[in-house]
């Protein structure tokens, strides 16, 4: 959801001087790619009862950084913590055997904290023959084949078995998910988002559902319809500060600054010290040609930053560079 912080964010027009700050920052930096990140993860794994899951196996992967893949697993009460993340969009697997494999796009801070990541996950049904009430004894099979299918790249596959799976299946929404997950990797995005939609029709809280529709109504430019959708989200997290913060990354990465600054001003007012939102307030307000407000967004940065924060350094260079013309 979210994407790597750039100097190259500010546009022509800013300064010769302020370009030059970033093109020697930018080739003094070691690449980000290549570094193992501080970012930490954390939350309760619970079934649909509520009790926690000990064992689940947690993968976390973003093929752009190095290293690609982190792993962990739940202990007592379902709690679960990884660390070393670095910034970006990353996706978690949670798997256990006798419950449905969730798949989840998260983007992950590692300068700031990451709100609670819990996760509820479904049983899968057990073989009941024909007196199953619409569950047929090969469907635990068919998600099986399905979710293979998936991580071997076989959308159409994955899509053809989690529908047949889901007709079996009905009580289970959720599989919804993991089929517009499939559409949109197929480049299929009417059907993504019908898959999406279906599962918010049963679940119109559902948090990733909303998102993945708003996310693909920004990428179509369709800006007002997206924000019913992550308002939606927001209101499953009022307090959670990082859910504005994501938003806005996306709406800075299409280049709608108006709705970044937006976002990144929500964030702040619910956690001012939050310090990667100050950071992209400011390159959001050069982008828009603020560079008052920019000036106001870096000077915050600094005067709260620790000092061994990485982009400190960075920050305090473009902010001199604006403040001198």
């Amino acid at each position: 959801m979210a994407h790597q912080p750039s100097l190259s964010r500010i546009v022509p027009g800013v300064g010769i001087l302020v370009l030059a700050v970033v093109v020697s920052l930018s080739l003094a930096a070691p690449p980000v790619f290549a570094q193992r990140g501080t970012g930490r993860m954390a939350g309760i794994i619970k079934n649909a009862d509520g009790e926690g899951l000990e064992g689940v196996e947690i993968t976390a992967y973003n093929p752009r950084l190095s290293p690609s893949t982190l792993t962990g697993s739940s202990g007592a009460g379902g709690r679960w913590s990884m660390l070393g993340f670095a910034r970006g969009d990353w996706k978690f697997t949670f798997v256990m055997q006798g419950y449905i494999t969730q798949e989840i796009d998260v983007s992950v801070s590692s300068a700031n904290r990451n709100p609670n990541f819990d996760v509820t996950m479904d049983p899968l049904p057990e073989g009941a023959g024909a007196t199953g009430a619409g569950v047929d004894s090969e469907s635990p099979e068919l998600f099986r084949e399905a979710t293979a299918a998936f991580e071997a790249g076989d959308w159409t596959i994955a899509i053809a078995k989690w529908q047949e799976f889901l007709s079996l299946n009905p009580q289970m929404p959720t599989v919804h998910g993991n089929i517009g997950n499939a559409y949109r990797e197929l480049g299929d995005l009417d059907s993504a988002r019908a898959s999406f939609e279906a599962l918010i029709a049963a679940e119109p809280d559902n948090m990733m559902a909303n998102y993945n529709v708003g996310e693909m109504l920004v990428e179509e430019g369709e800006i007002a319809d997206a924000m019913v959708y992550f308002e939606r989200v927001l209101q499953s997290a009022p307090d959670d500060p990082a859910v504005y913060y994501n938003v806005a990354e996306l709406y800075f990465s299409q280049r709608e600054m108006d709705s970044a600054i937006n976002y990144y001003k929500r964030a702040l007012e619910v956690d001012p010290s939050y310090l990667s939102a100050h950071m992209q307030l400011g390159f959001a307000y050069v982008n828009a040609g603020d560079i008052p407000n920019a000036i106001l967004a870096f000077e915050k940065y600094v005067e709260i930053a620790p000092v061994d924060d990485p982009m400190l350094a960075v920050v305090k260079d473009v902010l001199a560079a604006l403040q001198s013309g």
